[in-house]
């Protein structure tokens, strides 16, 4: 693991101030103030500094839709993390380019990426980065409409991460503060995903309550995107419940809170939601508005896996109002995504998801490899 203090000196309050601004939220300018200080790092071959500030990066990297120069950063991140011997580090960075392919809806590299980092941090002895690309593994089955399997995932982990501490890990005390929150921000997230894929599969009490635990330690945490999707997740379950206009007044305060944090892809979801509830209430003129405002934000987002669905109920709201011309339009834009989302095979990916959903990161056997396609090959 990293420590801060192997920062150059002139980077140090640039590192901590990212690093406090990434928890935050998300902007266009946090975006380039990370390309900015990276840029110093390299003019000044500080590896240590690279790293930690391309991790911050990697989480603001939706702003620029995840695009392949957005990436080619965090990839050298991996090459340095790895010259100065922070397996670890290295992990996390695998983690972060495997997130990026996720949100571009390109499972089988994610799930390259996210393969490798589990056995590059399993021989590090890293639970956090092991745990990071465990996680990820839960969001392909979510992605891949298998939220049971989802569940499983993200349970399990859930149990795993009850038993971390930091003065159980073999870290010097001087790493411990920074274990201890890697470890809290994880818990929101699996917990937040758990809650969400309870949800799809309608277990409507259970999912509220890993929402409203997820959403609280997301405030506590001052994790504001993450709380902000929660609040769009209180309102699908009222929609799902048949009670479309409570789900619309759950909303408002929801798009102001991810319009804060620039949470393009939070976006995309609640404008979906939102016409879906508009559509229910008979106001179809709203709806199409609402699908244009989706359509804007998973394109700034790339959220490809968003946009199918965008599609798939523009078509619907169109043929409802007679439209069956817009209808047959939103159709056609569905099969190419459809199309792009299918490359490759959702059965063998399920398999080998299945494969390491029982994974606890404490046994000795290597991590089942995989491999898809030839975009992703392996970091040596």
């Amino acid at each position: 693991m990293l420590l801060f203090d192997a920062t150059h000196r002139s980077l140090k309050p640039v590192v901590a101030e990212l690093q406090q601004a990434g928890r935050k939220g998300r902007s266009q300018a946090l975006y380039q103030q990370c390309i900015a200080a990276m840029e110093r790092a390299r003019a000044l071959d500080d590896d240590a500094a690279f790293v930690l500030i391309a991790q911050t990066f990697g989480l603001v990297i939706d702003q620029d839709g995840y695009s392949a120069a957005s990436i080619a950063w965090l990839s050298e991140a991996v090459e340095r993390a790895q010259r100065c011997g922070e397996f670890g580090e290295q992990s996390h960075m695998l983690h972060l380019i495997g997130r990026a392919y996720y949100s571009r809806a390109e499972y089988g590299v994610a799930l390259g990426y996210w393969t490798q980092g589990m056995e590059v941090a399993r021989r590090d002895g890293d639970r956090i980065s092991w745990s990071w690309c465990k996680l990820g593994m839960g969001q392909i089955c979510d992605a891949l409409g298998a939220p049971d399997l989802a569940v499983k995932v993200f349970a399990g982990l859930g149990q795993t991460l009850a038993t971390l501490t930091s003065s159980a890990q073999r870290l010097p005390i001087s790493q411990w503060a920074r274990f201890d929150m890697r470890l809290r921000e994880l818990r929101v997230v699996n917990t937040v995903n758990l809650g969400v894929n309870e949800l799809a599969l309608a277990d409507f009490s259970n999912a509220l309550a890993h929402l409203r635990e997820g959403m609280a330690m997301a405030r506590a945490e001052q994790m504001d995107d993450i709380a902000s999707e929660c609040l769009v997740r209180f309102a699908e379950v009222s929609a799902l419940q048949g009670k479309p206009q409570q789900a619309m007044d759950q909303l408002q305060a929801a798009q102001q809170a991810l319009q804060d944090c620039a949470h393009h892809w939070g976006l995309a979801t609640l404008f979906l939601l939102r016409a879906k509830c508009e559509s229910a209430l008979a106001q179809n003129p709203q709806a199409q508005a609402s699908i244009e405002l989706a359509r804007a934000a998973a394109q700034r987002a790339n959220a490809q896996h968003i946009a199918l669905r965008i599609e798939l109920e523009d078509a619907r709201i169109a043929e409802l109002d007679g439209n069956l011309a817009r209808a047959l339009a939103a159709l056609k834009r569905a099969a190419v995504l459809q199309a792009e989302l299918d490359k490759g095979s959702k059965a063998h990916m399920l398999r080998h998801l299945q494969e390491l959903a029982d994974l606890t990161g404490t046994a000795t056997p290597e991590t089942p490899a995989f491999q898809f396609g030839g975009r992703w090959k392996p970091e040596h």
